[in-house]
């Protein structure tokens, strides 16, 4: 056994010979794409809108909102909030994998009369929970911290019909979970960032 050990390592060595070309029906050892489970962008029923002057809905996420950059969360606008609105919440979540969404950040308490979002900036009596990594505020992973190939990051604004009495720093899953249950409308944007490493 030990010496069929030592004749497949000595046949794996380099004999100067090159391998040839794969052929179209053989098998690729690249490994696909993981499935996501969001699209570029996503209005309500209603009409809610979230966009960003800094990308295109599914375009490459700006380099201020990542590791390498400033690592704040980008200018982000939206439109048609609804009259019954008590507060806004603004998150990022990577959704590469639709069975595991990773939460990045979470903005709650933003006033229901706000219509945008200046790069890095809260607004007056804005807060913000923990993330999946436990950090609170935004905190988009440096890229290296992510598999190889394409991730989706999905901003989503909720409305909320009454306040979330969310406070700063409260767990971030949480926070989502009840945010989600009690939002009367929400809309997406999604950002992409690539990982060749």
């Amino acid at each position: 056994m030990v010496g069929s050990a030592v004749l497949l390592a000595t046949g794996c060595a380099t004999d100067g010979r090159d391998l040839a070309d794969a052929r179209d029906w053989q098998t690729t050892t690249t490994r696909p794409p993981p499935p996501t489970s969001a699209i570029d962008q996503e209005p309500s029923a209603s009409g809610l809108t979230l966009s960003s002057p800094d990308f295109e809905p599914g375009a490459e996420i700006p380099v201020g909102a990542t590791c390498a950059g400033d690592n704040v969360f980008p200018n982000l606008e939206w439109g048609d909030v609804g009259s019954d609105a008590a507060e806004l919440v603004v998150t990022l979540a990577d959704q590469t994998d639709p069975e595991v969404p990773v939460l990045l950040w979470l903005m709650a308490g933003i006033p229901p009369e706000t219509t945008e979002l200046d790069a890095g900036v809260a607004p007056a009596g804005a807060i913000e929970t923990t993330d999946d990594y436990g950090i609170t505020g935004y905190g988009e992973p440096c890229l290296e911290s992510f598999a190889s190939g394409t991730r989706d990051l999905q901003f989503e604004l909720y409305v909320l019909p009454e306040s979330s009495g969310l406070e700063v720093g409260h767990p971030g899953n949480e926070a989502w979970d009840q945010v989600r249950r009690e939002a009367s409308e929400s809309a997406t944007v999604l950002a992409r960032a690539f990982n060749d490493s």
